[in-house]
């Protein structure tokens, strides 16, 4: 009766040191669990348990360095993208600088354009009331007004087979710089295909 009394109000403390448990297996169980599995073992059905942790071991092994291995590859392709963003970014900004150069350049053509445009069309207006006004006073100053009216006539229809052939020559340039403009930018396309 002492002895239970005395486990159960707290006698001396189990011993701890006694209790823990080697995990390790004794050197006789691996023979004695190899003795067991000799016949299935022998077929080549299962390995021993020393064989399956080097295996475990050198295939997490082999997998730590595919995974090293890939992580650097990866590194280097984020590495090489982020320079290559970076030039796309340098280019980027330069073509911008330029687009915004051209624009201004032609914002001012067009604008000198259309000034020039407007104070050619009012010297146009003033000479041809000019012209007009000096006709008049030949008619009204002459003995035969029929024969300064058709040489009048002529000199209209000289006047608007000039300007036709200007015309026609200005399109011809127009159409020649757009041909030109296309030859050049079709080797710009080519290599950013390549």
């Amino acid at each position: 009766m002492a002895s239970r009394n005395s486990r159960g109000r707290g006698g001396r403390p189990p011993n701890l040191a006694a209790k823990v448990v080697d995990h390790a297996p004794p050197a006789e169980a691996p023979a004695a669990a190899e003795a067991q599995l000799g016949p299935e073992r022998d077929n080549g059905k299962l390995p021993s348990h020393l064989a399956h942790h080097r295996m475990i071991a050198r295939n997490l092994n082999g997998l730590l360095e595919n995974f090293g291995e890939l992580r650097n590859q990866v590194v280097e392709i984020e590495r090489e993208y982020k320079r290559q963003d970076k030039d796309l970014d340098a280019r980027m900004f330069q073509l911008r600088n330029q687009i915004e150069a051209l624009e201004t350049k032609l914002q001012d053509f067009m604008e000198e354009m259309t000034t020039v445009a407007f104070e050619s069309n009012l010297k146009i207006r003033g000479n041809t009331d000019q012209v007009e006004a000096l006709w008049e006073a030949v008619k009204a100053n002459v003995a035969n007004p029929d024969d300064i009216a058709r040489r009048k006539q002529d000199a209209e229809v000289r006047e608007e087979a000039r300007q036709a052939e200007v015309d026609r020559r200005l399109q011809d340039l127009v159409a020649q710089q757009e041909q030109e403009a296309a030859t050049r930018r079709r080797p710009a396309h080519a290599i950013a295909r390549k």
